[in-house]
């Protein structure tokens, strides 16, 4: 019987759950002041702690030792509008879909004594996705409630080859969380209600980023970043609830990759007071091509996942106003990273625009405070599921960001 029920479940979730667990994309703010020109030039380097969370080599322009902390939070709102469904699908929309998440990072850059040496420690969150539908929207085999989160702690270690070059690297070790609530569909002429199913699971695994600055002057500096992928297995249950029985749960393995990605990121002084940043990126999210969920004891099989690769540009400014007041301004775009016929409700993101606002205080010589503001349209992402379609009629978040920056 037990083997029964084995083999139902794994069906019913490839079944009803296709394409589930898609991912989320790579954030690029982390609550530091860059973030508030959409991260433009970050892996160029900055003069805060932060800097190494964007890029390690850039550890080698922090002189002395510096602490930087950021707390803050995401308000995304999501609301899906149905344009056709069929009957036993019904009408539902969803509701307002978005959870408020909490954000939050921090980098240490000591003073290591060595020459030419620079070392630091970071942890930030790097991706996640936070989504609460209604029960009985049109959706609901594919997701209800998703709640994915990684983030990472990394040990920089950064050289200045030069006294234009600087080298660094990042080993990192991940920790991530997943839990995504569904409903499972049973035959309409039976009369019975829903299968509720609960998938969980956590990881954690090692990663790394590389990275090198080059400054051409004293005003003028490049720099590149490469984040490597995740692979992430996220060993958890499958909780059934309903008519294939009342609490039946099953050891689960849920495969997931998050891509590698690359930045390349340019800073330049125009004068005293005014720097312009560019940013131009590439995440290579071809590269998940299956999502894999195995139960054990029932076998699995990959479920496929029909996405491409993104390109990411940012531009902005900062400006110092006297010597207590600096602002900075910027603009993000990602590519549609999936089409139409592909898209999954986990994650309704199209192409992104991101408009970013923040400025900092210097309190003393040793603290400055400062925070921001981000606004991002996540487009209208519109989905043609077998048996449903529609268009996300208002997508978007609001990021806000407080930070503090300490010269130890």
């Amino acid at each position: 019987m037990e083997k029964m029920l084995q083999k139902t479940a794994i069906t019913l979730v490839f079944l009803g759950a296709n394409h589930a667990l898609a991912g989320g994309l790579w954030l690029n703010e982390y609550g530091d002041f860059a973030g508030g020109r959409a991260s433009a030039g970050a892996a160029a380097g900055t003069d805060e702690a932060a800097t190494i969370i964007h890029n390690p080599a850039s550890s080698t322009r922090i002189e002395g030792s510096q602490l930087f902390g950021s707390v803050g939070a995401l308000i995304p709102k999501i609301e899906f509008d149905v344009k056709d469904s069929v009957p036993f699908i019904g009408d539902g929309d969803g509701g307002q879909a978005g959870l408020v998440a909490p954000a939050a990072s921090m980098a240490y850059v000591f003073d290591n004594g060595w020459d030419k040496w620079g070392t630091g420690i970071s942890v930030e969150g790097l991706a996640g996705a936070g989504l609460d539908y209604d029960d009985d929207w049109v959706g609901r085999y594919k997701a209800t409630e998703v709640n994915l989160l990684v983030m990472a702690l990394g040990v920089t270690l950064a050289y200045q080859v030069t006294d234009r070059l600087s080298v660094g690297v990042k080993p990192q070790i991940y920790y991530s969380t997943l839990t995504q609530k569904l409903s499972l569909p049973t035959s309409p002429f039976t009369g019975k209600s829903d299968i509720r199913a609960k998938l969980d699971g956590d990881d954690s695994g090692f990663g790394g980023m590389v990275g090198a600055t080059y400054a051409f002057n004293a005003g003028t500096r490049v720099g590149i970043s490469w984040q490597s992928s995740f692979d992430i297995e996220f060993d958890g249950e499958l909780e059934l609830d309903g008519s294939v029985g009342d609490g039946i749960e099953f050891d689960t393995d849920t495969g997931l990759t998050m891509a590698q990605n690359i930045r390349v990121a340019l800073h330049h002084d125009v004068n005293d007071r005014l720097g312009l940043d560019f940013t131009v990126g590439w995440d290579n999210w071809e590269e998940l091509d299956n999502i894999f969920i195995s139960i054990k004891g029932a076998g699995g099989a990959p479920l496929p996942i029909d996405w491409k690769d993104t390109y990411h540009y940012a531009a902005g400014f900062q400006y110092q106003l006297n010597d207590a007041w600096d602002v900075t301004a910027g603009m993000a775009y990602d590519t549609n990273v999936v089409d139409a016929s592909a898209r999954v409700p986990e994650l309704p993101v199209d192409e992104q625009i991101r408009y970013n606002a923040g400025a900092r205080y210097h309190l003393s010589d040793t603290l400055i405070l400062g925070g921001y503001v981000n606004y991002t349209d996540l487009g209208k992402a519109k989905i043609d599921a077998e048996f449903w379609s529609g268009e996300y009629s208002t997508n978007e978040m609001i990021q806000l960001s407080f930070f503090a920056n300490w010269m130890l």
